[in-house]
């Protein structure tokens, strides 16, 4: 491998995650010349390929649930949105790694509650706390431990939701939230209807970055949860939109 392969093995097996647009521009590439790169890695068993990106592939069981660590913000993000939860109440923590963060903080919070998620790492953080956890059910995918598909969409059906919590590939404050993968955005849409409040945790460096598929609009969203960088513009737009912005 050359530097830059062995540089983004690196930053794949720390962040768990590449993207292919950031790591062209970081190294001052071509997209494709990153794209061959991942394909290295992949050849050599070393990642799997994700729309936009790649994730580590795992090859021992034990390392499975091994996430990586929150960032600051993340974890203030997380602290707030607590804050904003209902003792009691029935919540579905959606897929990610800031709503990671919130299930790290619950497990060890006193909040007595129940808990929907589609996210296999998420309930194993809340295994033996005193949340209730139900599992949506769906099919895994192949490159992140989540639950997605008809199953699942079907199933969220069956519950009444107070409050979803979720995040979010990407951001536009005149249009709504994204994500990368198209099953992934039908259980969030789903879930956005179903959902009698709704909250996005995410870091402000996804807005005016959108993603593949839009799942909530603007004004489907109740609260927006993000850092100190979101810009005064973005923030008039969303609270000009009904929606309560905390920056952390």
């Amino acid at each position: 491998m050359n530097i830059r392969q062995k540089t983004l093995l690196e930053k794949l097996k720390k962040l768990g995650t590449l993207s292919i647009e950031e790591e062209a521009d970081h190294f001052s590439v071509s997209t494709m010349t990153i794209r061959r790169d991942i394909q290295l890695f992949e050849e050599h068993g070393l990642a799997i390929r994700t729309h936009g990106g790649a994730v580590p592939r795992v090859n021992d069981p034990s390392q499975l649930f091994i996430q990586a660590k929150s960032t600051e913000a993340q974890k203030h993000i997380a602290a707030k949105t607590i804050e904003l939860i209902s003792p009691g109440s029935t919540i579905m923590l959606s897929t990610g790694t800031t709503t990671l963060e919130v299930a790290r903080q619950l497990a060890t919070s006193s909040l007595q509650l129940s808990v929907v998620t589609n996210s296999l790492p998420i309930a194993a953080t809340l295994y033996q706390t005193q949340i209730q956890v139900i599992l949506t059910g769906g099919t895994l995918r192949s490159n992140s431990l989540d639950l997605t598909g008809p199953v699942t969409e079907k199933n969220i059906d069956e519950y009444y939701i107070d409050t979803l919590i979720t995040g979010c590939d990407g951001a536009i404050a005149q249009e709504g939230f994204f994500t990368k993968d198209m099953n992934l955005a039908e259980m969030e849409k789903k879930s956005v209807k179903k959902s009698r409040k709704v909250i996005v945790t995410t870091e402000s460096h996804k807005f005016n970055n959108p993603s593949f598929v839009k799942f909530a609009s603007t004004k489907e969203v109740s609260v927006l949860v993000t850092d100190k960088k979101i810009s005064d513009n973005d923030k008039h737009i969303l609270a000009s939109a009904g929606m309560k912005v905390f920056a952390c």
